[in-house]
C-alpha cells in the first residue's frame, strides 16, 4: 500500500510502503531543509493526518 505525505512546502512525497515514504521524507527534508528532522512517527503522523 502506497503511503503519501505532502510537505509544507507543497512537495509530494510518496512511497510504496511506509520505510520507503520515511525514507525520501527524511532525504527532501535534508536536502530542502536542512535542519528539520524528524522522527519515523512522527512522520507516518503527517502522512496519516494530511
Amino acid at each position: 500500500m502506497a503511503s503519501t505525505l505532502r510537505c509544507p512546502c507543497g512537495e509530494r512525497i510518496e512511497g510504496v510502503d511506509d520505510d520507503e515514504l520515511v525514507e525520501k521524507t527524511q532525504a527532501h527534508l535534508a536536502a530542502e531543509h536542512p535542519g528539520r528532522d524528524y522522527t519515523r512517527d512522527e512522520i507516518l503522523t503527517m502522512a496519516a493526518f494530511g
